[in-house]
């Protein structure tokens, strides 16, 4: 039997991606205590940090590994996490048993992998100069909603999501983890007001409001070419003076006696004809 030295196998493990990660295991530890407080959204600012959970949302930003700033996984995992990690990857890594992983995420079951990301930066006259197709949310404030219209946005090739003030934070854990993924790969501008809408305006983008109480369906208008589409909080709509500011307002139409449409439900209707008429097909 030949006896390798501690050392050898130590490098040779590294080189072939297994590594030996950092195990912490109390509560009071300081990377512990930065993920707890990353649940507080003036703290996850103040930092321009996130925080993630579950397999599907690591996998995701292991594709962003510039975003990426540590990285916790459950005893018992490893051998999972180190088939999805990249050789390459340099980031911190860390064991954490199962009782603090509960800790730190938000979930009631978590998926035994979370991880501590950079918020990413976009820059916005670049992205808004080249033209394109925009979501602008208007006080929507469920988390649900938003995530899932970050993700609908970011499937059906979007060029991102303007958000008004009183919109519920995008970095919101309920956000982020119902945007799988979306939140890390889609243009994100939050506090767009009135002088932002008026900017773009000049700039050649056309203002459609998803409204009840408008005329026309959203089958009668055009998609194509700089388009903005507004959709409003669930409960209020939109307001006045952002409406006024559109171009044009749209409804849905739908059976009567039928209060209105989820948020999210609205907007992958109206994506999807934009899709359409964009795309010269339809998705199926």
């Amino acid at each position: 039997m030949v006896l390798i030295p501690y050392f050898l196998l130590l490098a040779f493990k590294r080189r072939k991606g297994v590594g030996f990660m950092e195990r912490i295991s109390s509560r009071d530890n300081q990377k512990i205590k930065h993920a707890l407080k990353l649940k507080n959204k003036k703290f996850r600012y103040k930092e321009k940090m996130f925080f993630i959970e579950g397999q599907k949302m690591l996998e995701e930003a292991l594709r962003r590994k510039n975003l990426l700033v540590r990285i916790f996984v459950e005893e018992g995992r490893e051998e999972e996490y180190y088939l999805m990690k990249r050789p390459d990857l340099e980031v911190e890594e860390y064991l954490l048993d199962e009782k603090l992983m509960r800790l730190i995420c938000d979930t009631g079951s978590p998926q035994g992998m979370a991880a501590v990301l950079k918020m990413p930066q976009w820059f916005w006259p670049k992205i808004i100069d080249t033209g394109g197709f925009f979501i602008l949310l208007d006080q929507v404030s469920d988390p649900g909603n938003m995530g899932t219209i970050i993700r609908t946005v970011w499937a059906l090739e979007m060029d991102g999501v303007l958000l008004t003030p009183g919109c519920v934070d995008p970095f919101n854990p309920k956000v982020v983890r119902a945007s799988m993924g979306g939140i890390l790969n889609l243009p994100i501008f939050p506090d767009i007001g009135i002088k932002e809408l008026v900017h773009l305006k000049a700039k050649g983008y056309s203002l459609l409001c998803a409204d009840l109480d408008a005329e026309d369906s959203f089958l009668e208008h055009d998609f194509t070419g700089s388009k903005i589409i507004v959709i409003g909080n669930e409960d209020r709509g939109v307001d006045k003076d952002i409406k006024a500011a559109c171009d044009a307002c749209f409804k849905i139409p739908i059976k009567p006696g039928v209060n209105s449409l989820n948020a999210a439900v609205a907007c992958a209707i109206i994506t999807s004809e934009a899709w359409k008429q964009r795309h010269g097909h339809s998705l199926c």
